[in-house]
């Protein structure tokens, strides 16, 4: 997925490098951000009595925005895509944690190089194959 909605204005005044950058950005922010609603879920209401209400009420903001005038300026500047960064980061996450564990995961915080690329948030498998065989066992 695009950080910015094809023809939207921040994707109009980008150089090359700049994509680049914000290529990077965004994987990274999906991942953080896919592994804070991976956790978030993980906390039961005896940890957290309102974990429920606090996990629906990020999840309507996401959905919802702060208005109209939020959701168009979202879509003008491309920012439609950071929802699409949530449901990302959290699946990536969630298939990784699947294929290899917590501890295979965790992986992903052990070096720059480690950390997934956006394509490999779009495709986890690609990230479990590139970092499995650093890991030995996989984890």
């Amino acid at each position: 997925p695009a950080p910015t909605a094809p023809g939207s204005l921040v994707e109009l005044v980008q150089t090359p490098r700049q994509r680049e950058i914000l290529d990077r950005l965004t994987a990274v922010m999906s991942l953080l951000e896919g592994h804070a609603d991976y956790v978030m879920d993980g906390v039961g209401p005896q940890v957290v009595p309102s974990v429920a209400e606090i996990r629906e009420k990020f999840a309507r903001r996401r959905r919802t925005g702060a208005g109209r005038l939020d959701r168009v300026l979202r879509r003008v500047l491309g920012m439609d895509a950071k929802l699409r960064q949530y449901r990302d980061g959290e699946r990536f996450v969630r298939t990784v944690v699947d294929e290899v564990g917590m501890a295979g995961f965790n992986r992903v915080w052990t070096s720059p190089n480690t950390l997934p690329t956006r394509a490999e948030i779009a495709r986890p498998e690609e990230w479990v194959a590139r970092v499995r065989p650093a890991a030995g066992t996989g984890g």
